[in-house]
């Protein structure tokens, strides 16, 4: 999975640390790449954290830890809502509530027809990252589509397989990211506000109750 940048400026730097961040917004570019990053560098406009091409390439668009402005439900407009997730928690500020918590992948290509075997390896990989970094599950209440949130989006459409998404997301992390205890995430979010690196963190948990579990003490 290669990966360049195409840096947009329509985004809110807000340096969002471990806990802002709470799910996934999937998005179907409908179009070319090109296309999409010539609307996302229009000053103004629109974005996304990531776009990944029919080849698998991810583009770097926007940052993480700042915000991108790829959905308009759950702000100043309220008659574009439609299912307010269960982790969109209440916000007030400049941006809608879900650009403030989510991080806006975008898919090159269309609804109507569907994306390669290339772009669900590079999405699966991405979502499993994703999580890991901001310490939530990667399940079906957290990797959400632009349709479910806003009522005059239908994107990424009927022609998504959702099948291979679950499935390679969970070989990209073996025993689920939504396998992870309370106990898991309090031991990331610790590791987080020491400012330590979590990258790691779940690797370590696995080896050190596998072992445990074969009854030997570990020092």
């Amino acid at each position: 999975m290669r990966s360049w940048s195409s840096p947009s400026p329509n985004r809110g730097g807000v340096c969002r640390v471990p806990g802002d961040v709470r799910g996934i917004v999937l998005h179907s570019i409908e179009g070319s790449l090109e296309g999409a990053l010539r609307t996302f560098a229009r000053q103004g406009g629109l974005s996304a954290h990531y776009a990944i091409d029919c080849g698998g390439t991810v583009v770097g668009i926007v940052l993480e830890g700042d915000v991108a402005f790829h959905v308009a439900a759950f702000g100043n407009r309220p008659a574009l809502d439609r299912t307010r997730p269960a982790w969109l928690v209440p916000y007030d500020g400049w941006f809608s509530a879900v650009n403030a918590r989510s991080v806006g992948i975008e898919l090159v290509g269309f609804a109507r027809t569907g994306f390669t075997a290339a772009q669900y390896a590079s999405l699966d990989a991405m979502c499993a990252g994703i999580a890991m970094r901001w310490g939530f599950p990667a399940d079906a209440d957290r990797v959400v589509t632009h349709a479910s949130l806003q009522m005059d989006r239908l994107d990424p459409g009927d022609g998504c397989d959702w099948d291979a998404l679950w499935g390679a997301v969970w070989t990209a992390s073996p025993g689920g990211i939504g396998g992870w205890s309370e106990g898991d995430r309090e031991i990331v979010e610790l590791v987080w506000a020491l400012g330590a690196d979590a990258s790691g963190v779940r690797g370590w948990i696995e080896r050190l109750g596998g072992t445990m579990r074969r009854g030997k003490r570990v020092r």
